[in-house]
């Protein structure tokens, strides 16, 4: 049965993970694109400044509240056959949910002129046409937020069934809308790029409507109440008000992060850390947020049933997954910085080849993030599925701080720019990363220091080893000037790459390798 069991979570992950690849894949096209369009431009700093609080307020309620409150107290209501019950709360949990929502994003489209100079100050006196469009947008793309949080309350109903694939293949399609959006109408005018934003958001509806026919049926307990006085509400509550709170320090990061990038004298810089945020969030969403979503609702229904060795074997087999997969990809993102920029964005256009060592340099500085913030997301995890969200909460606070003096040390006292934010992140990332293995050791014991320190090593070594070769690589064999040529040979690199890793860690004896090695070979039996 246990055996079942640890299939059922691996093939679930790799359902989600296919699907986030596509998600990922379809999102790189909507900033490449993008990009193409307008260029690293003051009409992108303007989508992007526009775009920061919207994103800003689905991140809170839909990641915060639906990720760490709801999936797991559906999931384990369900898992223990409770679900009748477990539904009345959840209904008043997503009315409320839901009217809150509304009355945020009506306060946003009416108050977006006094938002957008909190969130990029820089553009008040030094560009004052970028801080007029970007008001004018955000107004656009606020609706935006509901359809996609009433989408996400779909998509969480839906992972805590474990019906992970309809829920994860979901953002390709409002990518795809996205894309086609802004190939049809974005341009350098702010007329385009409003008009490209109204298509936008009416992408987010289609999503929405997309995944409501795929998990109606999940609903059939839903109920327009609203219990407020009810136990399990009043428990639901609790728990989402903390992880609310902890998903708004994450945000505010955010916020802080393009506060301090506004400030710089550099047009496009904005734009530019669009760009190297994207690429870098490639592999921690396909690994960390993934095995993520997929091990949630497991962690929980464990923790639920009291079975908590399962839980400690369950959660130091995510963490060591998600981390085979990100050492190696942050070291080979440093290595091939400007060959995964210029192949993801120089495609012709408004993008220019000046513009690819801009965004390389802020990539190289976010490549630490890919270790530590999977990391913080395996162990958000799992204090959500332990029902702590305090926890996190407080790590979340002393990352906000830090990244407010390490920002303004960044932007006072250096000429980094826009990659001295990038480093700002890397570095809050490291500190929550450790102040939550630590606290999880002291707290749940669900961690095996020595074991992770063994896997850590083995981990490193391999990817300093497959870092020489790329290098080496990189040094005697000349680059293509043709775009299809550069792409050839980046892929050519990647898997040389790949294998270098894969055989150091089989060198090295590497459970998780051997594991994938084994499983792939089954899979090709089959």
């Amino acid at each position: 049965m246990e055996r079942y069991r640890e299939n059922s979570i691996s093939t679930a992950a790799i359902v989600v993970m296919g699907s986030i690849i596509l998600g990922r894949f379809t999102g790189f096209l909507r900033e490449t694109v993008l990009s193409w369009k307008v260029g690293l431009s003051w009409v992108q700093d303007a989508y992007v400044a526009a775009f920061t609080v919207p994103d800003l307020v689905y991140v809170l309620l839909v990641g915060g509240t639906i990720s760490a409150a709801l999936v797991p107290f559906l999931s384990g209501k369900v898992e223990k056959g409770e679900e009748r019950d477990g539904w009345i709360a959840a209904s008043t949990f997503i009315n409320v949910i839901s009217l809150i929502i509304a009355v945020i994003c009506a306060c946003g489209m009416i108050f977006a002129d006094k938002i957008i100079p909190v969130v990029a100050p820089g553009f008040t006196d030094s560009s004052p046409q970028t801080r007029e469009l970007a008001v004018k947008l955000s107004r656009i793309l606020f609706p935006s937020v509901f359809f996609i949080m009433m989408a996400g309350i779909c998509n969480g109903v839906l992972n805590s069934y474990r019906k992970f694939t309809a829920a994860a293949l979901g953002p390709s399609i409002y990518n795809l809308g996205c894309t086609l959006s802004i190939y049809l109408f974005a341009d350098t005018d702010p007329e385009s790029m409003a008009k490209a934003a109204g298509f936008v958001t009416l992408s987010a509806f289609v999503y929405f409507l997309i995944q409501l026919i795929f998990s109606f049926r999940k609903f059939r307990y839903y109920r327009p109440v609203l219990d407020l006085a009810g136990e399990g509400f009043r428990k639901l509550f609790g728990q989402a008000v903390p992880s609310l709170l902890n998903s708004t320090t994450a945000q505010l990061n955010t916020v802080i992060s393009t506060a301090f990038v506004s400030m710089s004298a550099v047009e496009g810089s904005l734009a530019a850390f669009r760009n190297a945020n994207t690429l870098w969030q490639m592999p921690h969403g396909i690994f960390a947020v993934g095995i993520g979503i997929a091990v949630l609702p497991s962690l929980s229904g464990k923790f639920a049933t009291g079975e908590y060795e399962e839980y400690k074997t369950l959660l130091m087999k995510a963490l060591t997954s998600v981390l085979f997969f990100a050492i190696p990809s942050a070291a080979g993102f440093l290595v091939l910085r400007e060959q995964l920029v210029r192949a993801v964005f120089k495609w012709g256009g408004r993008f220019t080849e000046e513009n690819v060592p801009f965004v390389a340099e802020i990539l190289a500085f976010f490549c630490l993030a890919m270790i530590t913030h999977s990391t913080v997301t395996i162990m958000n995890r799992a204090f959500y599925a332990a029902q702590d969200t305090r926890t996190p909460l407080a790590a979340g606070l002393v990352s906000v701080i830090l990244n407010l003096a390490l920002g303004y040390v960044f932007y006072r006292h250096t000429d980094l720019g826009a990659a001295g934010m990038a480093l700002s992140y890397s570095l809050i990332s490291l500190v929550n990363s450790f102040i939550l293995l630590v606290l999880n050791v002291k707290k749940l014991k669900g961690i095996d220091a020595g074991e992770l320190a063994a896997f850590l090593l083995r981990a490193v070594m391999s990817a300093a080893v497959m870092s020489a070769v790329l290098w080496g690589i990189r040094e005697i064999v000349p680059y293509p000037g043709e775009k299809a040529s550069q792409l050839v040979y980046l892929v050519l690199e990647i898997i040389a790459g790949c294998a270098v890793y894969l055989a150091m860690m089989l060198l090295l004896k590497s459970q998780e390798a051997i594991y994938l090695v084994n499983n792939i070979r089954r899979k090709l039996k089959m």
